[in-house]
């Protein structure tokens, strides 16, 4: 059996169509299908994604892991890592359309030695596209939605077991920060893009998100307290996010930016709750 380069990572609780659309632009990737393979993660999906994606025939191995229980996003990533037979994994969720050369732009930056690779971004809604462009790589812009990295480095960090207390958001700036540890390198590959369905969550459209991501960047900064200024909850900015958002001029930034005004104070919100929670002894 010939083993594949890059092991593509997607964990998805749903969407059939949307996963559906995704291994569509996987066959239309420029690097040969024998040279890559998809992960696909059916975490607990009511609609049997995995059973959908299976009734089709694909040019490229496709491997199906399923749940019973939903599990986190960080857990459901380690187990389609188990399943992995490539040397280097690829994050890509469910919702991300990579660009027909975005695998081989990952594999020849990975060619130049064990790194972590993040990709640029491209929000896609019915009324616009909105591009985050990878012009700089360092553990808190790791993305799972376009990032390569070494699947063993990988695996060390899925043994750690690292566990975040709330739902959405953080899993992948620890995943990051233990590659930090590793000693991996931090590339940027701004031409490695993909599109995601769907918008930027830092627009606001769903604050609770911004909420536990608040929350959640309380806990991280707990346990690498460098990263807490990266994360916008060291004490400084705390206060001044407070006094900021509560100040006259925040009126017309309302006005300009409603989305990432509702996402910031969720945000602040977030954390604010996460050091009331966290006992006085083990903040940082």
């Amino acid at each position: 059996m010939i083993h594949p380069e890059l092991s593509m990572l997607s964990v998805s609780s749903g969407r059939a169509r949307v996963v559906l659309e995704k291994l569509a632009a996987l066959t239309r990737q420029l690097l040969e299908p024998e040279r890559f393979e998809l992960v696909l993660v059916d975490n607990a999906c009511p609609e049997r994604v995995g059973d959908a994606v299976q009734r089709r025939d694909w040019p490229f191995a496709v491997r199906v892991v399923r749940t019973t229980l939903r599990e986190s996003a960080a857990r459901a990533r380690c187990l389609a890592l188990g399943c992995a037979r490539a040397p280097i994994v690829w994050l890509c969720d469910d919702d991300c359309l990579p660009a027909p050369d975005a695998a081989q732009r990952h594999l020849a930056h990975q060619r130049s030695g064990p790194s972590v690779v993040i990709g640029s971004l491209c929000f896609v809604t019915p009324t616009r596209r909105s591009w985050a462009r990878a012009r700089r790589a360092d553990p808190l812009r790791v993305s799972g939605a376009n990032t390569s990295l070494p699947r063993d480095a990988m695996r060390r960090a899925c043994e750690a077991d690292v566990r975040l207390p709330r739902a959405y958001g953080g899993e992948d700036i620890v995943l990051g920060l233990q590659m930090q540890e590793a000693g991996l390198s931090f590339v940027a590959a701004p031409e490695a893009a993909v599109d995601h369905l769907g918008p930027d969550p830092m627009h606001g459209a769903e604050p609770s998100k911004g909420y536990d991501a608040g929350y959640n960047a309380v806990a991280i900064a707990r346990r690498w307290p460098r990263a807490a200024w990266g994360l916008g909850v060291h004490p400084v900015q705390v206060a001044a996010k407070r006094l900021v958002l509560a100040s006259p001029e925040a009126l017309l930034w309302r006005k300009l930016a409603p989305g990432r005004v509702r996402y910031e104070r969720a945000y602040l919100d977030g954390s604010l709750q996460a050091r009331r929670d966290m006992p006085q002894e083990v903040r940082q």
